[in-house]
């Protein structure tokens, strides 16, 4: 009797996993390169202290140098002699495609659940990072292709494309001029929940009152009435100028 030999089984290699702390920094830089800010190892970790506590992520400098050495063993990242940090071809996207999950679950459970806006970054970070492809494909199209998040920043890979009009922070928007709130700041829940309280949301009219620089505020009228916003706050809201009559988008 002959005994045929045993076919060879071959099992597939597990696909390469990014850990959930490199997520956060790519995400981080990310969001540095979006907005056009030095990726240094000083801004990354202003930009990592606003994480969520429950992230679990180290924020001291020498943390921070560390896990950036982690990555850049992993192909993720460089680190040029200026200190500035760069992301590889495959760091990019693996920051767009944690920022995508992100922002697609902020969407899910604002627009979906029904979540008060100010707690959905907080609820994305517990869910990003357990988002596979398929889900996040169906998230998506649920959603029906979204092209930015609650608070008007861009998903990445969503077909995007910036509003016509001129990109200045409240703090630099001068005295009369109205503008639309293009963008708020997601990270911090007290601030977030002032601006949203006082009608400063994405698509919302803002006019600047009174700058008052001298005094560290400036007051500003929504249709929600008139209200005042230290200037710290205020550099971190984005607004653009509304097309006038006579205007081609």
């Amino acid at each position: 009797m002959t005994t045929k030999p045993k076919a060879k089984t071959t099992r597939a290699k597990p696909s390469e996993r990014i850990s959930t702390a490199a997520e956060n920094y790519l995400q981080s830089l990310f969001k540095l390169n979006e907005e056009g800010l030095r990726a240094t190892p000083g801004n990354l970790a202003e930009y990592i202290r606003r994480l969520p506590v429950g992230e679990g992520v180290g924020t001291s400098l020498p943390s921070i140098l560390g896990m950036l050495r982690r990555m850049a063993k992993e192909g993720l990242v460089t680190i040029p002699a200026n200190k500035e940090v760069e992301l590889t071809p495959k760091g990019r996207q693996a920051a767009e495609s944690i920022a995508r999950r992100h922002r697609l679950a902020e969407r899910l459970v604002v627009d979906i659940l029904g979540l008060d806006l100010y707690r959905a970054h907080i609820e994305a970070h517990r869910l990003e990072h357990a988002i596979s492809p398929e889900l996040e494909e169906c998230i998506r199209t649920r959603l029906g292709n979204p092209t930015t998040n609650p608070f008007g920043r861009p998903i990445p890979g969503s077909g995007y494309q910036a509003p016509p009009g001129t990109i200045v922070s409240l703090a630099d928007a001068p005295e009369g001029s109205a503008y639309v709130v293009d963008r708020i700041p997601e990270e911090d829940p007290e601030l977030l929940q002032f601006l949203i309280d006082h009608g400063v949301v994405p698509e919302a009219t803002v006019t600047v009152i009174d700058q008052g620089k001298y005094r560290g505020v400036l007051v500003f009228k929504t249709e929600s009435g008139e209200n005042a916003l230290g200037y710290d706050a205020a550099r971190f809201v984005w607004m653009r100028t509304p097309l006038q009559n006579g205007d081609s988008a």
